[in-house]
């Protein structure tokens, strides 16, 4: 399904990807550094700065699997068909979310699913 269309989505995908291992990289360093630093003068700021890390890394990695699932779908030339019904993903939306895997209404059925 990759075309003119989706170009511009798959090369956002491929810059937000390299973002990501920066970003987690460093944080890997900071985890480090605080790890290593035995200086802290108060333990609660040395395991709230972990944990802070930690939830960061967490979302940058859940971020990064969603990025390499989209990159995926590119290979196997399904990307921009809903996981769900299989039509097109709205290009709007694929500009703005390019690792969406719904359209936008089966996006808003799940989401109405997961308030009940």
């Amino acid at each position: 399904m990759t075309n003119v269309a989706t170009d511009k989505p798959i090369e956002k995908l491929l810059g937000r990807r390299q973002e990501l291992l920066l970003t987690l990289r460093h944080l890997e360093s900071e985890q480090t550094d605080v790890e290593n630093n035995t200086d802290w003068l108060d333990h609660a700021a040395y395991v709230n700065r972990v944990a802070l890390l930690d939830r960061l890394a967490e979302g940058y990695q859940t971020e990064l699997q969603q990025v390499d699932k989209a990159l995926d779908r590119v290979k196997a030339n399904r990307y921009g068909e809903c996981l769900a019904c299989h039509a097109p993903i709205e290009e709007q939306r694929l500009e703005a979310a390019p690792e969406a895997e719904f359209c936008g209404s089966c996006q808003e059925m799940r989401e109405g699913l997961l308030r009940v």
